[in-house]
C-alpha cells in the first residue's frame, strides 16, 4: 500500500478506481472498497475532510478523525494507494474552480446545509482532475450527492464511471455512518426508527398510492420517539423531483436530528404507473 501525503502527488496510472472518503472509516466504507476491488482497476482511497461542504465550522472541527486507525484498516484490506492530501493541494492559493450545484443543490439536504453540495462537487471535481479515475464508488445513502456528481461528470465530460454501492446497515436497519459515532446508546436505539419510518412510508404508499397519507405514517413513527424531522419526501428516482403520473422508480429521502447529530437515509423501490 502506497501512502501519498506529499503536497504534489503524482499518480501515473490510467487504471484506477477511486473510493473518496473523509476518513473515520467504518464497515460502510469497507463495503465500498470491496466493490472497488471487484473491478479490474487498482484501488485508491482518498481521505480528506472537505471544509467546503460544512456550512457549520463547529461541525467541521468536530468531524471524527483517526488517520492512524484508517490507515491500519486500509492496509488490512490491501488497497493499492491511499491519497491523504493537504488542504493547500486540493484548494491552492493560486486558485481553483469553485463550482455551484445549481438549484437542486439548494433543495432537500441543501436547504438545511446551504453551500454543502457546492463544496461536494467542488472537491469531487478536484479529485477527478488530480486522480483521473476510470471508476469511482459512491454509496447510495447520499443519493442527492450521487445524483449531482453524475451531473458533474456529464457537464465536465469526465471519463469516469460511477458505481453506486448499496447502503450497509446494522442489524437494526440503521445506515452505517461516521456520524453514528457521536450518538449515545439511547441515541443509537432511537436512530433505528429512521429506517423503520422509511419502510412504513413505502408500505403505506404501495397500499394507498396516497402521498400525504404515506408521509404522515412515517412522521408518526418518528414523533413517538421525539426524533426531530427535517424532511421526509417521496421523489422520482430518475429526476430527483416530485412524482409524475408516469413515475415507476421512486426514492424516499429523509433527514433527522438525534442528539444534535444530523442523519440521512433513503430507500428506493419501483411501482406500476400511477
Amino acid at each position: 500500500m502506497k501512502i501519498i501525503q506529499d503536497n504534489k502527488p503524482i499518480i501515473e496510472n490510467n487504471n484506477l478506481c477511486l473510493v473518496p472518503t473523509m476518513g473515520a472509516l467504518h464497515e460502510g466504507h469497507i463495503s465500498l472498497i470491496k466493490t472497488a476491488k471487484e473491478t479490474d482497476n487498482e484501488v485508491i482511497v482518498s481521505i480528506f475532510v472537505n471544509r467546503l461542504q460544512f456550512n457549520d465550522p463547529i461541525d467541521f472541527e468536530n468531524y471524527p478523525r483517526d488517520l492512524e486507525k484508517d490507515l491500519y484498516m486500509l492496509k488490512e484490506y490491501d488497497v493499492d494507494f491511499v491519497f491523504v492530501p493537504e488542504e493547500e493541494y486540493i484548494y491552492p492559493q493560486s486558485g481553483f474552480e469553485l463550482l455551484s450545484a445549481g438549484e437542486l443543490g439548494k433543495r432537500y439536504e441543501g436547504i438545511s446545509r446551504p453551500g454543502h453540495f457546492d463544496g461536494v462537487i467542488t472537491v469531487v471535481n478536484r479529485l477527478f482532475e488530480i486522480i483521473k479515475p476510470n471508476i469511482a464508488i459512491f454509496g447510495k445513502k447520499d443519493f442527492q450527492q450521487v445524483f449531482l456528481i453524475k451531473k458533474l461528470i456529464e457537464d465536465k465530460k469526465f471519463e469516469t464511471k460511477i458505481i453506486e454501492n448499496e447502503t450497509l446497515r446494522a442489524n437494526s436497519g440503521l445506515a452505517l455512518s461516521s456520524r453514528n459515532l457521536h450518538l449515545s446508546e439511547k441515541g443509537l436505539d432511537n436512530a433505528q426508527y429512521i429506517y423503520k419510518s422509511l419502510r412504513a412510508v413505502k408500505t403505506n404508499f404501495l397500499k394507498t398510492k396516497n402521498l400525504e397519507m404515506a408521509i404522515k405514517e412515517g412522521e408518526q413513527i418518528l414523533s413517538m420517539k421525539n426524533i426531530g424531522l427535517d424532511y421526509l419526501e417521496i421523489l422520482d428516482l430518475e429526476t430527483f423531483s416530485p412524482l409524475a403520473p408516469t413515475t415507476k422508480k421512486l426514492i424516499i429521502i429523509i433527514a433527522v436530528l438525534i442528539e444534535n447529530v444530523r442523519l440521512i437515509d433513503n430507500i428506493q423501490f419501483e411501482v406500476e404507473e400511477n
